[in-house]
C-alpha cells in the first residue's frame, strides 16, 4: 500500500492493466469504450474500468456485468473472480449496428458522471441517463427512427456506490415526470397492450388504478395501483390479495402474475362494486395520494386511509349509511440517520 500510495493515477492503472492481462489474456480493453479510475482507503488500492454506454440486447442474459474492477493487493479481477455467476458483456457486430444506429437519432454523450444504459426489447430501444442524483429517460422506435421526448426522475437521496458494485445492482425506481402528456401516454399505452395480450380473461377497467410511469437505469416500469382496495367479508385473514400491477415494458414481466410468490389477484365482482358504489355515495371520492382500504364488516364498512403524512379510521354503516370518524393523525416526520464509513473509498485524481 505505501509504494502504491506513492505512484501516480496513470501508473496505478497502468498496473491494473498488467494484471487484467495476465488473468484474462483475451480481453481488449478499448480507451474509447471504457472510463478509468483509480480508487484507495487505507486497506485496498481499485482500478476501476466502467463501460460508457451499456447495451442491453433482447433475451440477454440476467447477470450480464459491464464494468471490470482491479484490485492492485489482492490481485482479484472482477467480475470473473467473483463468486457469483456473473457474464461479462462483449458487443457482437450486431450490437455495434444498433449502436450505431441509435447514435444516429441522438446524441450520446460521453461524461465521467453519467451512465448511459441502452435495453432492447421487440420494438424499441429504451435509453437512460443516470447520475448519482438523477434519471432521464427515453426510446426510440426500432423502425421508424421515432424518438420520444425526454421523461425525468430524481433519486430521494444521493448514495455514493461501493467501488465494486455494478450500477444494475440494488438500484431505487424514480417516479419519471417532464416530457409531455403524450409521451407519458404513450409508455402507458404499452403497458396496456402487454396486459390486454398476456391477461386475456381479465376485464380491466382503468378507472379503478392510477397509472405511474417508473424507471432505474436497465428498465422502464408502469405500475397500475389501484385507488381502492376492497376487502370482502368472511375473507380469510390469512389471506393476501395483490391489488396492484407492474408492467416492465422493457421485459415484458408483469408483476404478480410473473412472480414466482404468487399470490392470489384481486378481481371485483357486482357485490364488491354495488358496496365501493354505496360508500363512494356517503363517504365521498377516494384520492390516488392515499391507500385506501375498505373492509367490508358484519354491519359496518371500516375505512383506512393513509399516506406518509396522515392517516384516518373511519365506519359506514351498512345500512344508514352513516359514518363516523374514529381516528385522524399526522404522522410526525423522522428524521434519517447518517452513517458514516471512515474508511470510504476516495478517489485517485
Amino acid at each position: 500500500m505505501e509504494e502504491l500510495k506513492a505512484k501516480s493515477k496513470t501508473e496505478i492503472i497502468e498496473l491494473a492493466l498488467e494484471i487484467l492481462k495476465q488473468k484474462q489474456p483475451s480481453l481488449v480493453i478499448d480507451a474509447d469504450d471504457f472510463e478509468s479510475t483509480a480508487w484507495q482507503n487505507s486497506k485496498e488500492t481499485i482500478v476501476k474500468f466502467r463501460r460508457y454506454f451499456r447495451f442491453s440486447p433482447l433475451n440477454a442474459e440476467q447477470n450480464q456485468y459491464y464494468d471490470i474492477s482491479v484490485n492492485l493487493i489482492t490481485k482479484q479481477v472482477f467480475p470473473f473472480d467473483s463468486m457469483f455467476n456473473f457474464t461479462f458483456y462483449i458487443p457482437t457486430e450486431d450490437d455495434k449496428k444498433k449502436l450505431d444506429f441509435i447514435k444516429s437519432k441522438t446524441y450520446l454523450p460521453k461524461q465521467p458522471e453519467k451512465n448511459i444504459t441502452i435495453t432492447e426489447n421487440e420494438d424499441h430501444y429504451w435509453i437512460s441517463n443516470s447520475t448519482k442524483n438523477s434519471l432521464i429517460k427515453f426510446f426510440i422506435n426500432k423502425k421508424t427512427g421515432f424518438k420520444s421526448v425526454f421523461l425525468q426522475g430524481t433519486y430521494s437521496v444521493p448514495q455514493v456506490k461501493p467501488v465494486f458494485e455494478s450500477t444494475y445492482d440494488r438500484e431505487e425506481k424514480v417516479k419519471l415526470s417532464g416530457g409531455d402528456e403524450i409521451s407519458k401516454k404513450e409508455i402507458i399505452d404499452m403497458a396496456v397492450a402487454l396486459l390486454n395480450k398476456r391477461q386475456l380473461l381479465l376485464k380491466w377497467n382503468f378507472n379503478d388504478y392510477e397509472a405511474e410511469v417508473l424507471g432505474d437505469s436497465k428498465n422502464t416500469f408502469v405500475e397500475f395501483k389501484r385507488i381502492i382496495r376492497y376487502i370482502p367479508f368472511s375473507t380469510d385473514p390469512e389471506k393476501r390479495f395483490s391489488y396492484d400491477v407492474i408492467v416492465n415494458v422493457n421485459t415484458a414481466e408483469i408483476l404478480p402474475f410473473d412472480d414466482f410468490f404468487k399470490s392470489e389477484f384481486y378481481i371485483v365482482n357486482e357485490n364488491d362494486r354495488k358496496a365501493v358504489a354505496f360508500i363512494k355515495k356517503k363517504f365521498g371520492d377516494f384520492s390516488a395520494n392515499f391507500e385506501n382500504t375498505i373492509y367490508e364488516g358484519e354491519e359496518d364498512y371500516f375505512i383506512d386511509i393513509k399516506n406518509e403524512y396522515s392517516f384516518g379510521k373511519y365506519t359506514v354503516n351498512k345500512k344508514t349509511g352513516i359514518i363516523k370518524t374514529e381516528i385522524q393523525a399526522s404522522f410526525e416526520p423522522t428524521r434519517k440517520p447518517i452513517i458514516e464509513n471512515p474508511d470510504n473509498y476516495i478517489e485517485i485524481k
